[in-house]
């Protein structure tokens, strides 16, 4: 009797194989893996990342100091209009930006002088130190500093420069420039002010005159003057003459319109036609753009066959109309005293700057 076994079952051959297979490959990666740990240090590749960061920080910190140094170098660049390498005061503006194609400005410009407008948060103090930096640095040198109120010299810095001279002055949170001779700006411009001496004097050593009570300015007038009044072409307002006694020369305040009625160098063509009488004709010559008690203003020269005057506008703040005052003699010391001293009717008395 034969007895029969069990056959044993066969694991799958293929399968065992797969599965030492894949136990192999696992390890051979373990080992890989293991190997490049222990290669590369995580440390300092996280040392270095960070090394890099800091780095890229730094380097854009730098090029944004340099852009703002940059740009500083620009602003340092502008130079004031009408003027050679004189630098623009930062942040302040042509005075007479809105005219700029005027051309009495223009005038003004190709004489070498020139305003700008400061802001309210900078004086005339903080011009004086900038300039005091930037004009020594290109070759300036201050001869002058003349305060307010010198009794010899006009108010303001001078400069030489070769053979130029400079004057910055303000008047009213403004910066103005003045192209003159080496010698007036050592002087301090004391020509100008002995002028203004000379008219105190004739009021001094004699006595002086007002105008009539209802006349639209105050003034005080050496007696040796001769006061004329005339009835004007404007509204019949009247016209006021000073005739010097020794020499005959006229001085003329001169109604033409209203103040802001038109432009300016408009109303001084207009007083130039209401002197051209017969075959006399006058013109302009030259008018350059300035400014007196605040207002914007005109200064300059008319002419005709036969004469020739300086003109200066004014403003009367009581009736609002626009003078013109004008001189046949420039050197008269009675013209730059009205300048600096004549007053509308009731105004109080102000301390004049120069």
């Amino acid at each position: 009797m034969e007895i029969k076994r069990k056959k044993k079952k066969v694991k799958n051959k293929k399968v065992l194989f797969k599965s030492e297979s894949n136990d192999l490959k696992k390890l051979r990666r373990k080992r890989k893996w293991k190997a490049l740990k222990e290669k590369i240090d995580v440390r300092k590749i996280l040392m270095w990342i960070l090394v890099t960061i800091l780095l890229i920080g730094v380097s854009l910190g730098i090029s944004s100091i340099l852009g703002s140094d940059e740009e500083e170098i620009v602003q340092e660049t502008e130079y004031v209009l009408g003027l050679d390498e004189i630098p623009v005061f930062p942040k302040s503006t042509f005075l007479f930006a809105q005219d700029f194609d005027n051309e009495s400005v223009k005038d003004m410009l190709a004489k070498g002088q020139s305003a700008y407008k400061i802001n309210s948060k900078n004086t005339f103090e903080n011009v004086k130190e900038y300039y005091a930096n930037e004009l020594i640095g290109r070759g300036w040198n201050l001869v002058l500093n003349v305060d307010i109120g010198a009794e010899d010299k006009r108010f303001g810095q001078y400069w030489v420069k070769g053979d130029q001279g400079l004057r910055i002055y303000s008047k009213f949170n403004d910066i103005w420039y003045e192209s003159i001779t080496p010698e007036e700006a050592k002087n301090g411009l004391s020509n100008r002010v002995s002028e203004e001496i000379e008219i105190d004097m004739l009021l001094a050593g004699s006595d002086y005159q007002d105008l009539l009570p209802d006349y639209p300015w105050q003034i005080k007038v050496p007696k040796d003057y001769l006061i004329r009044y005339e009835v004007s072409e404007f509204e019949k307002l009247r016209a006021v003459k000073f005739q010097r006694i020794s020499t005959g020369q006229f001085i003329t305040i001169y109604p033409v319109g209203y103040w802001g009625s038109k432009a300016l160098d408009f109303q001084l063509e207009d007083y130039t036609d209401m002197l051209s009488q017969g075959s006399e004709n006058w013109s302009i010559i030259n008018s350059t753009v300035t400014s007196w008690r605040g207002n914007s203003s005109l200064k300059g020269t008319i002419a005709s066959d036969l004469n020739q005057q300086e003109i200066l506008i004014l403003k009367n703040e009581r009736n609002k109309v626009t003078y013109v005052l004008s001189t046949e003699d420039s050197s008269d010391p009675l013209y730059e005293y009205i300048i600096e001293n004549i007053k509308y009717l009731g105004q109080e008395d102000e301390t004049s700057q120069p």
